[in-house]
């Protein structure tokens, strides 16, 4: 009895290093993302590549930097209640508490107890004797506060402030609500955002020229995920993140080796449907502008079974090197790589493709539920700087393809400025273009994805895939 009380104690006590060791981690990873613009995968990539860590101590690092990141802004208001507004926190003691607000009012399973023990346990290290006591007993003090009274806290009222309400209770920059509520109301506003905080399934495309999707999902099963097909991608399967446990535990394969796998693909499946507007499975020569990194060139080659040409473009060595590693992994052997800019390159190359694709660089706020920083590194400004470089990749490209050629235009945008403004803009200036209905050329889907001047938009509050947008366009003969 003696010595299972020992075993057991002795696991606790390994447990809760392991939480204390991924709750520094996760912190290093917030102090990096306050101070640079890299995107959030990469800093917590990075972060796993430093340290040595297992599969569970990996989903909490997950789990405590994108849920801070995802919630920050109502953190920092719950916090406020209860902090004197002339104390001014830097940054390390901002984020400490970031991370013990955030367990407390966001994350399951971990007793408030040890999340406030644990996350005042990272302001002492930084900290000599006296001050660490006076600071430590502050970070604690405030923390059970937002235990006691942080999920009773009243936000600003919806019907009065609305703006302020979603901002604060929802986590979102308040310009970006603000734009959202003048041009698409309150209704939507208020289910995208929803939509856009929950965390998004890992979708998987199957490649289904080595491979049949029923073959993937029984192939997962065996190693303990259940695997559902998707809905609205025929070749998409996605399972939900709690499936992903099975790969925890120290000595099994882990996520990222299955993921490795040539027979199946990480994409979303809003992004699995765009291939299928350039009607691939008829072309001989397709170019992709703004190919990196690679998840469209790879599907389209798979739809034509890796025989014709496949061009793929890229503004970077780098980029392109990313799309021909990722290609190489899939088996894809019909794709030829440049690197140019493809806004103001001579793309001479390509007039005798039968279609073009250009993914072209966008926001991403229609990615929100798997990019949670991205909200806050966006101004309106750059949303229409960017719709400006869209317009000049449609002008540019538009000039070398063939009468009869195909244009795809796709965004992962919800943004109408960047999405069918940009299109409609386009297609004044060049008049020898029209739209071609998207449901033509989609695989069997839900018809919602339909708008009525026949683009493709999925969004996440709607269709539960990311925000996407494609137009097919036509050069008349």
């Amino acid at each position: 009895m003696e010595l299972a009380r020992y075993r057991n104690r002795k696991r606790r006590n390994l447990a809760l290093s392991r939480m204390t060791d991924a709750r520094k981690v996760a912190l290093e990873c917030l102090l990096t993302l306050s101070h640079s613009s890299a995107p959030i995968a990469s800093v917590v990539d990075s972060a796993f590549k430093r340290w040595t860590v297992d599969g569970r101590e990996r989903r909490l690092i997950n789990g405590l930097v994108y849920g801070v990141i995802r919630w920050q802004k109502q953190l920092d208001w719950v916090l406020d209640q209860f902090i004197n507004p002339q104390f001014q926190l830097d940054t390390r003691h901002r984020n400490i508490l970031r991370l013990g607000a955030f367990q407390l009012l966001h994350l399951d399973g971990v007793p408030a107890h040890a999340a406030i023990f644990e996350t005042v346990q990272l302001a002492t290290s930084h900290l000599r004797s006296g001050k660490g006591r006076k600071t430590t007993g502050f970070i604690n003090a405030v923390l059970r506060s937002v235990q006691r009274e942080g999920a009773a806290l009243t936000y600003p009222q919806l019907e009065t402030n609305p703006t302020e309400h979603i901002a604060f209770s929802l986590s979102y920059p308040t310009w970006l609500v603000q734009w959202w509520l003048e041009t698409r109301g309150v209704s939507w506003t208020l289910a995208f955002c929803r939509a856009s905080n929950q965390i998004a399934p890992l979708a998987l495309r199957v490649n289904t020229r080595l491979t049949k999707r029923e073959d993937v999902c029984q192939s997962l099963a065996a190693q303990g995920i259940v695997a559902t097909a998707s809905e609205i991608a025929p070749d998409g399967i996605t399972f939900g993140n709690r499936a992903t446990t099975a790969f925890d535990s120290t000595g099994e394969k882990t996520l990222k080796d299955t993921l490795n796998r040539e027979d199946i693909y990480v994409q979303d499946e809003s992004a699995m449907l765009v291939p299928y507007l350039l009607s691939p499975a008829d072309a001989k020569f397709i170019v992709d502008l703004c190919a990196s990194p690679g998840g469209k060139t790879a599907h389209l080659a798979q739809l034509m079974r890796n025989a014709g040409k496949i061009v793929a473009v890229d503004i970077s060595a780098k980029k392109i090197a990313l799309l021909q590693k990722n290609c190489r992994r899939v088996g894809v052997r019909n794709v030829e790589t440049q690197v140019m800019d493809a806004t103001k390159a001579d793309l001479g190359f390509m007039r005798q493709a039968d279609a073009v694709l250009i993914d072209a660089p966008c926001s991403g706020f229609g990615t929100l539920r798997r990019h949670p920083d991205i909200r806050w590194n966006k101004t309106l400004k750059q949303v229409r700087a960017l719709s400006e470089v869209q317009y000049r990749l449609l002008r540019n490209a538009a000039q070398y393809i063939k009468p009869g050629g195909i244009l795809v235009y796709s965004t992962c945008s919800i943004e109408p400025m960047e999405n069918e403004e940009v299109v409609r803009r386009f297609l004044t200036d060049c008049p020898m273009w029209t739209v071609e209905n998207a449901q033509q050329f989609l695989p069997e889907g839900s018809p919602s994805i339909i708008t009525a001047e026949g683009f493709m938009q999925t969004f996440p509050h709607e269709h539960g895939v990311d925000g996407a947008f494609a137009a097919r366009l036509r050069k008349k003969v």
